[in-house]
């Protein structure tokens, strides 16, 4: 028999093509037991469980953090210093007769100041300040813009997640079926070869057959039991896999709900519509948009700095020290035993002109970067719109040939094995019939999950899949 190696090794392919590619991080989920699950409730769980969008969404929360600290930059700010320390002592007035009187004959101002005669006693004060920024020339403005914008960005981040997870849940589940799906029709197939052998032993021992087509069918029968421990391993990797990724525990049991894989349904519409479609749906448009908006503002918060805040404010202070005398005098000032309070208004500069330099400089460099990738993905998506579409088309076409070349090559396997049974045709042509089925229903397994995939990259492209916008 010619090329027996042959008769399951498509069947092969499809089942090495199942292996998932699965979620690492372990997700929460709650599942009703003995409960078939659909791609709909599968997919829902995943969405709710999956620590990636979880992780995109505190980056949010992180963003509008900003902008509240933005917005607190604009409000009043309140600074207040509250200290105790130690102060010569004086005592006996502000002249050398010991008074604060000066006399007819004249009297002279002590000079003693710094010294420490009369001792040491304990002093205490507080210095304050309330501060209200009237106008900081845009840098509060475009800063919170910037903030908002970054905000808006985010959000697009949580939107990517949510359809990296719809994604993998479809795979997945998809996967899984064409596994189970493989291994039933490798059984199948085996339980008929394994009676056509049966026969042909008996055939062989009574002379009435040749060796070498027992042989033939012994080797292919081996073949085709190690395609099925394929099937079976891959299988139980794909039912584990869907597990992991809608967060149910590894060694729990699950059924989906579809019996078989079958093709999804080809969306409508031409491939210029879909495209025009996906520039402004998917979320890395969105992403863009704001990302350019948001670093222009940036940019133009950063030069800003070169100018000062105008604000209007209080500012007071107070300090007491035992054993000196307060002092009303308008040109003697008592800095340790005094209280003032005076409302003020100034121009504040706080930059370096180099640093600030620098500073635009690389807000202006990284607005470049912004406005490439935004660039790229005007120009990306409309291809990664047609290649899936083209894909999608191209892999429904194939279908429906393959659909109908798996139903003749099984009637042809079924009429082989009837005009074998009654003698009409030797083991080699059973053994070719047999691969041809094999071949043909493996290979429509794999395209339809090709192209069910295919599909969902496509709604992935055209940005067609649940997604959260969190709003302003």
């Amino acid at each position: 028999m010619k090329k027996r190696d042959g008769i399951i090794e498509r069947g092969g392919a499809l089942v090495a093509m199942a292996v998932l590619v699965v979620l690492t991080s372990p997700v929460r989920a709650e599942v009703a037991p003995n409960e078939p699950i659909t791609l709909e409730q599968a997919t829902e769980m995943a969405l709710h469980a999956d620590p990636r969008i979880e992780e995109q969404r505190a980056n949010v929360a992180r963003a509008q953090a900003l902008i509240e600290r933005v917005k607190g930059e604009g409000g009043p700010r309140v600074s207040a210093n509250l200290f105790m320390g130690l102060a010569p002592k004086a005592e006996d007035g502000i002249f050398t007769n010991g008074t604060n009187t000066c006399p007819d004959s004249g009297c002279t101002l002590r000079d003693d100041g710094n010294s420490l005669d009369e001792g040491l006693t304990v002093t205490t004060g507080l210095t304050a300040s309330i501060i209200q920024p009237l106008y900081t020339f845009g840098k509060l403005e475009n800063y919170g813009d910037a903030a908002r914008l970054n905000r808006d960005v985010k959000a697009s981040e949580v939107a990517l997640a949510r359809g990296e997870t719809w994604l993998t849940v479809r795979r997945a589940y998809w996967g899984y079926l064409a596994a189970r799906d493989t291994r039933r029709m490798l059984e199948g197939v085996q339980r008929q070869v394994n009676r056509a052998r049966d026969d042909m032993r008996e055939e062989a021992d009574a002379g009435e057959i040749s060796m070498s087509q027992l042989y033939a069918l012994e080797s292919g029968v081996a073949q085709l039991e190690r395609y099925l421990a394929e099937a079976n391993s891959v299988e139980a990797i794909a039912i584990d896999g869907l597990k992991t990724v809608i967060g149910v525990p590894i060694d729990a049991s699950i059924e989906v709900a579809d019996s078989r894989i079958q093709p999804v349904t080809l969306p409508d519409g031409e491939l210029a519509e879909l495209a025009e479609h996906a520039l402004a749906q998917r979320p890395e448009m969105a992403m863009a948009e704001n990302g350019q908006a948001a670093m222009r503002n940036y940019v133009a918060a950063r030069k800003s700095e070169r100018y000062p805040n105008l604000y209007a404010g209080v500012v007071a202070g107070a300090t007491y020290t035992p054993g000196r005398d307060r002092l009303n005098n308008p040109y003697i000032n008592q800095p340790l035993n005094q209280a003032y309070a005076a409302p003020v208004i100034g121009l504040q500069w706080d930059f370096n002109p180099g640093v600030l330099r620098a500073n635009v400089s690389d807000a202006e460099a990284q607005l470049q970067g912004v406005v490439a990738k935004a660039k790229f993905a005007r120009q990306g998506i409309p291809f990664q719109v047609a290649e899936a579409y083209h894909r999608s088309h191209g892999l429904n076409q194939q279908i429906q040939a393959l659909a109908s070349a798996k139903d003749n090559t099984r009637k042809w396997m079924v009429s082989t094995f009837m005009d074998y049974q009654a003698g009409l045709l030797g083991g080699e042509e059973l053994v070719e019939a047999v691969k041809a089925n094999t071949e043909a229903q493996a290979e429509y397994f794999r395209t339809v999950n090709d192209y069910n995939m295919s599909v969902a990259k496509l709604a992935i492209a055209t940005g067609d899949y649940p997604q959260v916008r969190l709003g302003r």
